[in-house]
């Protein structure tokens, strides 16, 4: 016999006898004193791989392309900007209305409502001497003239184009530029009375009966100023920009068109004077693209604005353009003297920076 079958013989013998014996070669190793050494481990599974969404996906992927574009994207923002600014006209100029028949006989207003007062004879030429200051200013620029609908308003606004003789100008209305609201028929006696009462109430909150209070006219006048540069950059007005856009309004109105827009305080609102008939405030573009209050336009020069007790006192520096916050340090005794701050001070009492500037103004 082979000696290879012979070894195969008995590995075969020798792996079946514990079968036989019914001992289990297991229970040897288990006898067996225990290694210091681990036994093996099985096999660790592989990690699991990050699975993303779609969502985060698009997200990563946007994330990415907005990093790249973003310089692109604020340089045509810029752009876009710049060409809105270049749309705004060079000049905003606010011009009351002439004399009216109301402003010599108040009894009128007794039998014929507020938009129907017409200009006077003295009011028809103060129109024609606003036109002519104004094409003084502006000379052959263009024009856009925007007037309230009350017929003084109206007249005056014919009145100054006689100073335009064959130049074309541009005309629009706006009812948001009426007059406030003083009640429908007024009785002189009862309105005496009335107006000494918003003296003692305060001219920006008093409310007339049957009319608005200059809370009102402020929320339409904020309303009008947000659409007026909208409608400007969107071709509204005109399919070509213009140099200069004249509001041809009331002295209220533009006190309060120069409140929202210059965000004056209520206090700061109550020390400027009603403009006088036909005078005119210049509102003039900075390169920044916002508006700065420089004056108005009176024999030839730019004079400052009516304000204070004595309507001599110049205008707040900060009034004159457009302010937001106002900055302030609590904690210390100075903590609200200052000029932006003066509104705080309600006492009346006085305060550096306010001389000449306090006590109640006089009817405007």
């Amino acid at each position: 016999m082979c000696t290879g079958a012979f070894a195969c013989a008995r590995t075969r013998t020798h792996a079946i006898a514990p079968l036989v014996s019914g001992r289990c070669s297991t229970q040897r190793l288990c006898s067996a004193p225990r290694s210091s050494e681990p036994l093996p481990t099985a096999r660790r599974p592989r990690e699991a791989v990050k699975c993303w969404t779609l969502g985060q996906v698009l997200r990563s992927a946007v994330g990415v392309v907005m990093k790249l574009l973003w310089p692109i994207v604020r340089a045509f923002d810029s752009e876009l900007r710049a060409r809105r600014r270049k749309r705004f006209p060079r000049r905003i100029i606010l011009v009351r209305h002439g004399q009216s028949a109301g402003n010599v006989d108040k009894t009128l207003y007794e039998q014929t409502p507020d938009s129907l007062i017409p200009l006077t004879e003295q009011g028809i030429q103060q129109g024609e001497e606003a036109g002519a200051q104004l094409k003084e200013l502006i000379g052959q620029e263009s024009v856009l003239f925007v007037h309230s609908p009350y017929l003084r308003t109206r007249q005056t606004l014919l009145a100054m184009l006689n100073a335009f003789p064959g130049q074309e100008v541009q005309v629009a209305t706006e009812p948001r530029l009426r007059e406030q609201d003083f009640g429908n028929f007024q009785h002189s006696v009862d309105m005496d009375q009335v107006f000494k009462e918003r003296q003692k109430f305060g001219r920006f909150y008093y409310r007339f009966p049957n009319g608005e209070a200059g809370t009102d006219v402020y929320d339409r006048i904020s309303e009008f100023i947000d659409y007026f540069f909208t409608a400007l950059h969107r071709e509204e007005y005109s399919t070509k920009a213009v140099d200069n856009v004249v509001l041809v309004t009331h002295g209220l109105t533009m006190r309060i068109f120069c409140m929202s827009y210059f965000r004056w305080t209520v206090f700061e609102f109550e020390k400027v004077w009603n403009p006088s008939n036909c005078e005119n405030w210049v509102l003039e573009k900075q390169p920044y693209g916002q508006y700065r209050l420089a004056g108005r336009w009176l024999d030839g020069r730019l004079q400052p604005i009516k304000f204070g007790a004595n309507q001599s006192y110049p205008l707040f520096p900060h009034m004159c353009e457009p302010l937001g916050a106002r900055l302030i340090v609590p904690g210390s005794e100075e903590t609200l003297d200052g000029i932006q701050l003066a509104h705080f001070r309600a006492s009346g009492r006085g305060h550096r920076g306010l001389e000449g500037v306090q006590g109640p103004l006089e009817e405007a």
